[in-house]
């Protein structure tokens, strides 16, 4: 006699195996889907307005940010490679994928919308609920320079 051992997956394993692979797919389809993983602007009434762009809303867990321009204190471009993370709560983090959602260190909020760009615009808040948002737009220089415009102009 033969004995036969048979390997069997439970039936909610495939679901489960589903839905993981769904998740994956979408994040890489975002990530590879353009430049733009947010979209960047100021109001006529001088309020800075960052929003995701399309599936990153879901990824971020965010809806974005409307502050007061007052409330920027500074922005650049960095190299992603250089900026701390922190500890993801909530959001999505898929290692040289994207990086999106609320992310926590010494204390600080910071919200990241980033895919595979090397360099990333970030903006420094004072007085706001995140300290730092750190987003992927085409052109990081230009949109650091319509910034840097508008808290002149406040100010």
């Amino acid at each position: 006699m033969i004995t036969v051992l048979a390997f069997v997956w439970p039936p909610w394993w495939g679901i489960v195996l589903a839905v993981v692979a769904v998740i994956l797919g979408g994040i890489c389809a975002t990530s590879f889907a353009g430049p733009n993983l947010a979209a960047i602007g100021v109001t006529p009434d001088d309020r800075l307005l960052v929003r995701p762009v399309g599936l990153v809303r879901v990824w971020a867990l965010s809806t974005g940010i409307d502050v007061p321009i007052t409330a920027v204190v500074d922005v650049g471009v960095h190299p992603r490679k250089g900026l701390l993370r922190g500890w993801r709560a909530p959001g999505t983090h898929l290692p040289g994928v994207m990086t999106a959602g609320t992310f926590r260190s010494r204390g600080e909020k910071d919200l990241w919308m980033a895919g595979r760009a090397a360099n990333l615009l970030v903006i420094e808040l004072h007085g706001e609920t995140y300290r730092h948002v750190i987003v992927q737009v085409e052109d990081p220089e230009a949109a650091t320079e319509g910034l840097r415009a508008a808290m002149n102009r406040e100010r």
